[in-house]
């Protein structure tokens, strides 16, 4: 994976050299260099001088002093200094925001000029699970409307961080609030117990008390933040009491085949595994089902333009989807 800054100095140097001779018929009479705004933009993201200069690679003091120099050219404080952090003032959020909006159009005609003359290129990025069993069927069909456009997926289980790597769009489970991140709402999850058709006939369940003792499959390591199980039954008023897993995997795929094969009961994924059900597969166990407090979401970096193509691929997967919201 190609790791690239938020906005690389090299953006000013194409800016001062190549586009500012192109607009002007004079020289910029502007005596702060233009990589000041660089040392500006990444500490007034970070609100953190030092953050900022192991961003860009240079000393801690190095940005310090550029900050300074604009603020001497400017009259004006950018930075409440503190012991730990500093903070913007009003003078330096308005600046920031100008930065912030020049910076984006800089990356996006750097953006442009790069790929000229290469295919249309798309990278998105989500967990192995999504990827495998609910993203790649979208894919297909997204791919069949605009064999232009080339998908790059990129699974992961780790959460990737969109200021930093070359990704365009994240489909992300969470709560839909990320820092510097743009999220749109995609579909709420529902669980509910499945297993498939040949264990449920070996074990038919009647009450939750009978699912108690159903061999329950369970999920670990990354993809698991705690125990699903024992909050299932906890939000619907059972206590499950002490949990010994005969049978846990360390992703959501593996533990779905373990549920086609027979092997136990799983918690099924409401609207990612619904193909699965649909087809018979695997059955639920006993009806209703327990919403989840969190959501999937399609998710952009806020600070860096969208391209065209990710922008297409948004609007036509949001249509695709209308009828899980």
């Amino acid at each position: 994976m190609c790791v690239t800054r938020e906005f690389p100095a090299v953006y000013f140097h194409f800016f001062s050299w190549l586009v500012l001779p192109l607009v002007m018929t004079k020289p910029l009479d502007f005596p702060v260099a233009l990589n000041a705004f660089t040392s500006f933009e990444a500490a007034g993201r970070h609100s953190n001088f030092t953050l900022a200069a192991r961003e860009l690679g240079v000393t801690q003091a190095a940005v310090s002093r550029q900050i300074k120099a604009l603020e001497i050219e400017l009259k004006t404080r950018l930075f409440e200094r503190g012991n730990r952090a500093v903070r913007l003032t009003d003078e330096g959020r308005k600046l920031l925001d100008a930065v912030t909006a020049g910076l984006k159009t800089i990356s996006e005609a750097v953006e442009d000029i790069s790929r000229a003359g290469k295919a249309a290129e798309l990278t998105i990025t989500t967990t192995v699970a999504m990827a495998s069993l609910w993203t790649m069927p979208y894919i297909a069909s997204f791919r069949a409307e605009h064999p232009e456009i080339s998908i790059k997926l990129v699974a992961s289980d780790a959460v990737l961080d969109l200021t930093q790597e070359r990704v365009d769009v994240a489909i992300r489970y969470g709560n839909g609030d990320w820092p510097h991140l743009d999220s749109t709402f995609l579909f709420g999850v529902r669980f509910f117990p499945v297993c498939s058709p040949s264990y449920l006939a070996s074990f038919p369940v009647s009450s939750m008390d009978d699912l108690k003792s159903a061999r329950l499959l369970h999920l670990d390591g990354p993809a698991a933040s705690y125990s699903e199980w024992e909050w299932w039954f906890a939000s619907n008023g059972v206590e499950l009491g002490r949990l010994d897993p005969e049978l846990s995997f360390n992703n959501y795929p593996l533990l779905v085949q373990a549920a086609l094969s027979g092997q136990g009961v799983i918690l099924a994924w409401g609207n990612v595994i619904d193909d699965l059900i649909a087809s018979g597969g695997l059955v639920a166990m006993i009806s209703g089902y327990t919403p989840a407090n969190q959501s999937y979401y399609l998710v952009t970096n806020r600070r860096r333009a969208i391209r065209e193509e990710a922008r297409i691929f948004k609007k036509w997967l949001l249509a695709k989807t209308a009828h899980l919201r």
